[in-house]
């Protein structure tokens, strides 16, 4: 039955007798049977045959059974259907032709992680924990991570674990005592695949340290497994074995030529100083650097962070606040000038920090670290009388920095000392009269219910707050957080725990 030959049409074929349809008809039906069958299969390459044109012209059953057969003979001969014939003399190229379009991607199958080759022979599922704990850890330990922009992270974080056998396992070991101890909240049972990656780790550092060249031993990725290791032993309660990594950590900054050299990975920089800062605030030792010791380094300038201020659109109400409630610190007690700098400086990133949260922009780390560096060093190296207001506004403005900063609780660690300290300045303020305002002792008493405070304080502590809030006449969490604002305040950070504290308390 001759038809016109336009691939748009619908051609319809009727078949009586026992007659057979002529090759151009078996073309022509073996190409519908085919549509869409092969769309999106990809085939191992094979050698080509050669086209048996006699097997073209054999004689195929009408029923439907013999269609199939056909197909599927189609199939495996090259992984696509016969062409559409619209003459008998067809160049070969249309039956096998070159496809140039780009390839179907092909369905994922297996783990994200299992075509990808790392430093040391180690399992999928290993490496996703890694990597879940690190897309975890940021919003764990900077509660300001929304509003920090880390620059080059994958690149400093992530690449090493495909170079460094020590990173990967060091990471492996830290992730794994997070989900196998910290997360369940079990306080002294470690696994036995925790530890064996933290052997590992040990292990490999030691023949670096012996074997390897200078390069390697410097490298950013040996002070990231020194600063592993130290964290798990701070973690974990061995505070002499912490502080000896830290020390080994002080070696390799010396033997490069100072902290400085750090600063083209600030995000790296920030961790050990976080380190050595959350050893030093919970043990009370001295910290490792910036120590006032002959041979540290001066402590960090402060950071000019009046210059993000005088970018942002003026808030005279605002202006007027911080002006104010400074003067009244300054005209109500006298306090020591260092310190009122540390405090001017911590009212300055607040102010930065919650813009920033307004208003969906991000700082840079730098400005995280040179704040942090600055301020705590600074006031742990101060000096003043135990019952001073001195020392008691230093105490606050350390549990103030350690819920900005440091955010150590989170892993399961308290500040013990600091806490002690602080807990002694409010049984001293309730048993002689103060010359500090009620408001300010209200902020106090939250700064400490945000960072260093926790369940046994209790019973002193919601009583205490409660009298303040009634001698203060805050009557709402919408005047708390006004009154707290004009003092130190990050809404980000401190809004949803003093949330909770304030509703305790009333």
């Amino acid at each position: 039955m001759p038809y016109p030959n336009k691939p748009s049409e619908l051609h319809f074929m009727v078949k009586t007798g026992v007659d057979k349809f002529n090759p151009e008809d078996r073309r022509l039906i073996r190409s519908h049977v085919m549509k869409g069958k092969n769309l999106g299969k990809i085939r191992p390459p094979r050698r080509r045959r050669d086209l048996n044109w006699a097997d073209l012209r054999q004689d195929v059953s009408p029923s439907l059974s013999s269609f199939s057969d056909t197909a599927s003979h189609n199939k495996d001969r090259d992984g696509s259907s016969l062409p559409r014939a619209s003459s008998y003399i067809t160049p070969i190229s249309e039956y096998y032709p070159i496809v140039r379009s780009p390839a179907p991607i092909p369905h994922k199958f297996g783990s994200v992680v299992s075509a990808i080759s790392f430093a040391d022979s180690v399992k999928p599922a290993t490496i996703e924990i890694v990597l879940q704990f690190s897309s975890i850890a940021k919003q764990l330990l900077f509660p300001l991570e929304t509003c920090i922009f880390f620059e080059k992270r994958a690149e400093n974080w992530i690449a090493p674990l495909a170079v460094d056998p020590a990173y990967l396992h060091a990471k492996i070991f830290t992730s794994l005592y997070y989900f196998d101890v910290i997360l369940p909240q079990r306080s002294s049972h470690e696994s036995q695949r925790t530890l064996h990656h933290h052997h590992k780790a040990l292990s490999l550092l030691r023949e670096r340290i012996l074997y390897g060249n200078n390069d390697s031993q410097l490298s950013n990725n040996t002070v990231s497994v020194v600063l592993s290791l130290a964290g798990h032993a701070f973690w974990t309660g061995d505070l002499k074995s912490a502080t000896n990594h830290m020390e080994g950590m002080r070696k390799i900054a010396n033997l490069r030529g100072g902290l400085n050299i750090f600063r083209d990975n600030e995000k790296l920089l920030a961790e050990i100083l976080r380190c050595d800062l959350g050893i030093a605030v919970h043990s009370g030792a001295k910290p490792i650097f910036f120590n006032s010791a002959p041979s540290s380094e001066p402590c960090l300038p402060y950071p000019a962070l009046t210059l993000f201020l005088e970018t942002r659109k003026p808030d005279p109400a605002t202006k007027s606040s911080r002006r104010a409630h400074s003067a009244t610190i300054a005209h109500d007690i006298e306090i020591d000038g260092e310190l009122a700098t540390a405090w001017i400086v911590l009212s300055d990133f607040c102010s930065v920090v919650n813009f920033a949260a307004d208003s969906e922009q991000r700082i840079t780390v730098g400005t995280f670290l040179d704040t942090m560096g600055s301020v705590m060093y600074r006031l742990l190296d101060m000096h003043f009388e135990v019952a001073s207001n001195d020392e008691t506004i230093r105490l606050g403005l350390l549990c103030f920095s350690c819920s900005v900063f440091l955010q150590w609780q989170h892993l399961g660690m308290s500040y013990s000392h600091l806490a002690s300290l602080f807990r002694g300045c409010f049984v001293r303020l309730t048993a002689t009269s103060s010359q500090l305002s009620p408001q300010l002792v209200l902020w106090l008493l939250m700064a400490g219910s945000v960072s260093v405070f926790d369940g046994s304080d209790d019973v002193w502590f919601t009583s205490l707050l409660h009298e303040t809030i009634g001698t203060c006449k805050v009557e709402s969490w919408s005047e708390m957080r006004d009154l707290l604002i004009s003092f130190l305040w990050i809404g980000l950070a401190h809004d949803k725990t003093g949330k909770r504290v304030f509703d305790s308390a009333v």
